[in-house]
């Protein structure tokens, strides 16, 4: 390879490692040889406060303890203490003046950066670290050129050299990094991480920045995997290195583990609170949870301070600009194009600045924007690698995959150890084999053969669903949305391709996302699925976030696009979602409007999310019935224009956010007053158990809770007689009667357990192991009427808890009381809506007694659930003929020849239909067929002569 300006530089890194592997047994640094007590090898561990003790003596007079001091200083935060050790020791040592020169540079002083280095040139012409800062401040200044002639400069020096410290390869391995990115060598990548930096800890085994030079390498390939085996080696060798934690945080991120993003951050700012990268991902997540007002304030107040020129921070800072002024074009913001100009007058290629800039309007979904500054990013610095590749994972967002083929290609061309770039080509691909369904609203893609069903009643369903949605709110997008359904491909399942269809990478743990203009959905017929789930209520949820997200120009929170397609899908709360009401309310542990985007992007717990998508939905419900249904609209035109939540709730209801907030607190306490529950013991651990007793001993309930612990435990003398204590303070304490007929029935004495329960039942409010024990008994008796009875009173006081339902069912099911079954089925079926089982149930039920209404709604259900099912697609169309349907019936039925070709009673009721509906021809040829396969089948040949002499003239 030739180096501009045609030097004929010879950067083949192979040489490099030759020459590494020269010196594997040379001398370690010579600071860590002149140091008292091993100071070098304290410091590469991270006891800084340990090997500052060490240096600190002889600091003024060794230049090599002064560095090493300086050091210690820095990774700590006290720059300018590493500034003060390094200048009253500097004198005529190039060690020290590049030192110097590194610590301006990081702080953005190019100045002090340019001299300190032109300084520690003049004593030491071919000093490493002073070029590889040379370069750096001619690539910071634009001058791209220049710059890589100085990177192969470096490349070429050492080819020919014996390198004898771990240090002076991180530096060679940062340019040749730089130079093969720029110049498209992607080979290098491999020698780098492979030969390069192992090198380097051959040389010095301790020297960690090695193993966290390689892992920002994989960190940039989106290679989570050995990204995180790098930096994990790295802080195994010192835990304390804040740039590691920092880089770990991004790596989180890149994860989607916000919790662990924010705890790495907070590591790495805890050892070092002036870095910068830290405070980057702090900034972040703040931009992440829809604060852009916080994370200008990080970015002004706690990241430009450390390094006012970082394109990094300032074209975030950019980013919060733009979003912040509300203006339709970027030049229409006065401080956007203030500090545009400042940017491009230090640097007239502000490449970085405007792919960080891209990166974080991508962030928030600002899809139009981003484009247009990657696009610039990629103009006027086409060296850049990042950009090219973000435009076409963005354009695949977007749902322009034409534009993100052309894109990813060059990208892949260019560095074909982009994971992100190589898993979405591998979409594009799986994309390429799909069948594409057009109807007047929607464009669908599916795979053809396992899915043609599915894609057809997906486009029927959206058909119905998207017009209405967009009438609901006001606001039909532009164009068509686009939906593609993931099932498995080339050995790989649905998940992997879903999620790696919406983040490149395969993690997402849902089974159907929206980025704005498409939808995404794993098909519900994949095989390796482990639970059924209804796509047609996902299709619902999924599209309300189309209209919402386009309608707000993405500006609509995470919380209020959540609330409002989970309000839209029209289900009762979950169960887990009443519980989680219920504990958290009372305590005040309740999400605000501040803090609920949290819930969604940095959850604690698994209950956390749950919690966020439940409080989300009230919010919509709250504002609903408090304000009125111009509520919704209002909202989301307030977030049209760009305003804040704060804003927003201030101009829509008049009122504040915390008076809103407060308001929208006594409305869950209205939603938790019609909830009514039983009281069920205590989940407190038996040591509590027992201390609350020994503290209460005349007590009856500290009493009986601790006897039913000790029942659960199998301690039966215990639990009998501890409950025997309970019921002499109080004869009828129903939980204390549970153990003790519990304790009989063990002993083989049914009849005195079901007189003991009987005798201490409180119908006004029930124990609900006393109800739940007691009607089981009697169902067991096959006393369906009493059991029915109890079960039925404990739906009626334990209204969340679904248990009493299923055990209606049981009761009804051997009692064979069909009506009162369809009635709990239809309860179990309305709380649940995935629940396939219990609709066929109900259809089938329903068909048999002729409700032909009720048969064709629980099997349309169904079919919203698995469109594969021969059964519901029958008995759908049976009652669409019954119901004089016809036409509908007759495409029920060819779904239904289709999935069972075989059956020829199929065939024959689909002939039938066609009769009935005035199609001959088509009923002829289906009788055709069903005789060629079933030539005795009952009536076939009857209604086939029919038709034949109907036709004779």
């Amino acid at each position: 390879m030739e180096s501009p300006g045609g030097d004929n530089l010879q950067v083949t890194m192979k040489c490099i490692v030759a020459a590494c592997m020269l010196s594997v047994f040379a001398a370690p640094a010579i600071a860590a040889e002149r140091t008292p007590g091993d100071a070098r090898r304290l410091l590469m561990g991270g006891k800084y406060a340990e090997a500052a003790e060490l240096y600190a003596p002889s600091a003024a007079k060794d230049p090599l303890a002064a560095l090493g001091l300086a050091r210690c200083r820095a990774a700590e935060g006290k720059l300018d203490a590493a500034v003060k050790v390094l200048s009253s020791a500097a004198g005529d040592h190039a060690d020290l003046h590049a030192e110097l020169a590194r610590l301006a540079l990081e702080r953005g002083d190019y100045q002090t950066a340019r001299t300190q280095t032109d300084t520690a040139l003049k004593l030491d012409k071919d000093h490493l670290l002073a070029r590889w800062i040379q370069a750096e401040l001619h690539r910071l200044a634009g001058r791209l050129d220049e710059a890589q002639r100085r990177y192969a400069g470096l490349i070429d020096h050492y080819n020919s050299q014996e390198i004898r410290q771990a240090e002076s390869i991180r530096w060679i391995g940062l340019a040749a990094g730089r130079y093969a990115a720029w110049n498209r060598l992607s080979e290098e990548f491999r020698t780098l991480v492979n030969d390069l930096y192992p090198a380097a800890l051959k040389l010095e085994p301790d020297y960690w920045p090695a193993h966290y030079e390689a892992g920002q390498l994989f960190l940039a390939k989106y290679n989570q995997a050995d990204a995180a085996g790098a930096l994990q080696a790295a802080l195994e060798i010192n835990p304390n290195a804040a740039e590691v934690h920092a880089a770990m945080a991004r790596l989180a991120v890149a994860g989607r583990d916000i919790p662990q993003a924010a705890a790495s951050a907070d590591r790495a700012l805890q050892i070092n609170p002036r870095l910068l990268s830290a405070w980057l991902v702090k900034a972040d997540l703040a931009w992440a949870n829809f604060r852009p007002r916080r994370t200008l304030q990080l970015l002004e107040q706690k990241a430009l301070p450390l390094n006012p020129a970082s394109e990094e921070t300032l074209g975030r800072v950019a980013a919060c600009y733009l979003l912040l002024d509300r203006v339709s074009e970027p030049e229409q913001s006065g401080r956007f194009t203030r500090l545009r100009n400042e940017v491009t007058d230090r640097n007239p290629l502000p490449g970085e600045f405007y792919f960080a800039l891209a990166g974080a309007l991508e962030q928030r979904n600002k899809q139009a924007e981003a484009i247009r500054f990657f696009r610039k990013a990629i103009e006027i610095m086409p060296r850049l690698l990042g950009p090219r590749s973000r435009l076409g994972l963005l354009y695949m967002r977007a749902g322009c995959e034409s534009d993100a083929r052309r894109q990813l290609r060059k990208a892949f061309d260019d560095d074909p150890f982009n994971v992100r770039v190589y898993n979405t080509l591998a979409v594009l691909d799986v994309l390429d084999t799909m069948k594409t369904i057009e109807t007047e609203h929607v464009i669908i893609k599916c795979d053809g053969r396992r899915d043609a069903l599915l894609g057809r009643y997906a486009a029927k369903h959206l058909e119905a669903i998207y017009p209405e949605l967009c009438r609901q709110f006001g606001y039909r997008p532009p164009d068509k949305p686009l939906l593609e359904i993931f099932n498995r491909a080339g050995g790989q399942d649905g998940r992997a391709w879903f999620s790696t269809r919406m983040t490149a990478l395969p993690y997402l743990g849902i089974a159907a996302a929206c980025s704005g203009p498409m939808v995404a959905m794993v098909s519900p017929n994949e095989p390796k699925l482990q639970t059924q789930f209804n796509w047609a209520r996902v299709l619902k949820h999924e599209f309300v976030h189309v209209v919402t997200l386009q309608q707000t120009n993405f500006n609509i929170p995470h919380w209020y696009t959540e609330g409002l397609a989970v309000y839209s899908e029209g289900s009762p709360r979950p169960q887990l979602w009443n519980e989680l009401l219920l504990q958290r309310v009372p305590d005040g542990d309740l999400f605000d409007l501040r803090t609920i985007n949290h819930g969604f992007s940095r959850p604690q717990s698994g209950k956390d999310w749950q919690m966020a998508y439940c409080q989300a939905e009230l919010y919509v419900e709250f504002m609903l019935r408090r304000f009125g249904s111009g509520s919704q609209r209002r909202l989301l035109a307030a977030y049209a224009e760009g305003l804040t939540t704060t804003e927003a709730i201030r101009r829509v209801f008049g009122i504040s956010v915390d008076q809103f907030q407060r308001k929208y607190v006594a409305y869950l306490k209205q939603v938790l007053s019609a909830m009514p529950r039983l009281r069920h013991p205590s989940q407190s651990s038996i040591s509590q158990l027992l201390e609350s007793h020994g503290e209460h001993p005349e007590d009856p309930d500290a009493a009986a809770e601790l006897a039913y612990a000790y029942l659960r435990r199998k301690a039966d003398r215990e639990a009998g007689e501890t409950a025997r204590h309970a019921l002499k303070l109080h004869p009828k304490h129903q939980l204390a009667t549970y153990v003790i007929a519990r304790l009989r029935l063990e002993a083989g004495h049914t009849q005195q357990a079901v007189a003991l329960l009987e005798g201490c039942l409180d119908r006004h409010r029930p124990q609900p192991n006393v109800l739940n024990l007691l009607a089981g008994l009697k169902l067991k008796a096959q006393q369906y009427d009493e059991a029915a009875e109890l079960y039925t009173l404990g739906q009626r006081l334990d209204t969340i808890n679904p248990k009493w339902t299923k055990a209606l069912v049981r009761v009804y099911l051997l009692a064979d009381n069909r009506q009162k079954l369809s009635e709990v089925l239809g309860r179990l079926a309305e709380a649940d809506a995935d629940n396939l089982t219990v609709r066929k149930k109900l259809a089938e039920m329903a068909l048999a007694r002729r409700d032909y209404a009720a048969a064709a709604n629980w099997a349309n259900q169904a079919i919203h659930i698995d469109v594969l099912d021969l059964d519901m697609h029958r008995v759908f169309a049976e009652a669409l003929v019954n119901r004089h349907n016809y036409l509908r019936a007759i495409e029920e039925f060819e779904v239904a020849v289709e999935l069972q070709p075989e059956q020829p009673y199929l065939r024959f009721a689909l002939a039938d239909a066609y009769v009935q509906a005035k199609q001959p021809a088509k009923a002829k040829a289906a009788l055709e067929a069903l005789l060629q396969t079933a030539p005795d089948y009952p009536g076939a040949q009857l209604m086939l002569k029919t038709l034949e002499e109907t036709d004779q003239p």
